[in-house]
């Protein structure tokens, strides 16, 4: 060992052994609300300075508490270990990861199925069809047109707004089921880890 090493750690042992005295720290919170702490104001610092003492030998005859872990409490509660309640968790959270995947399978059939309008969900629509290049007196494009200048009026049957307001529920809710089933994959993936 050379000799540097040795005055070194003799220097060391004896700034252990040599008693601890009360520090003082010092809170500093400039104008835009920032909070520093220092052993030593800055020069010119403006702002305001609140001083902190810490005594050592305060803090060291003080009793250490150490909270239990939060689960070793709940099994306190419950009765059950840890491994139980894990396995309870991931069952939980397995059975929810289900019924969000099943509640999607659902909303996909049901807008699937739902393309075709229902009964109630027609309107009738006057279609314009330009008859410029058409001979006077010739008929339109289909048995109930009529002619009205250079054009064809057409009655056409079209789905109409309840169809579309119900398409768009149906689409709303394979959203929201999408939505679920992301939430509860996560909440499956960080529970299970």
């Amino acid at each position: 060992m050379t000799a540097r090493i040795a005055i070194v750690l003799i220097l060391l042992a004896a700034g252990w052994a040599a008693p601890v005295t009360a520090q003082t720290l010092y809170k500093l919170v400039d104008k835009a609300g920032k909070v520093t702490y220092v052993d030593r104001i800055p020069k010119g610092f403006d702002g305001e300075v609140t001083p902190i003492i810490i005594d050592p030998a305060t803090n060291a005859a003080s009793p250490v508490r150490v909270a239990p872990a939060p689960k070793a409490e709940e099994a306190k509660k419950d009765g059950k270990d840890y491994n139980t309640r894990r396995r309870d968790d991931r069952a939980r959270l397995r059975l929810a990861l289900d019924q969000a995947q099943a509640k999607l399978a659902a909303a996909k059939k049901a807008l699937a199925d739902g393309v075709e309008p229902m009964e109630d969900e027609y309107q009738v629509i006057q279609q314009k069809i330009d008859a410029a290049g058409a001979k006077p007196g010739a008929q339109g494009p289909r048995s109930n047109c009529r002619r009205q200048g250079n054009i064809f009026v057409c009655p056409t049957i079209v789905p109409g707004e309840r169809y579309r307001e119900r398409q768009a529920a149906l689409e709303e809710a394979v959203r929201v089921a999408e939505a679920e089933l992301a939430v509860a994959e996560t909440a499956f993936r960080r529970g299970t880890d």
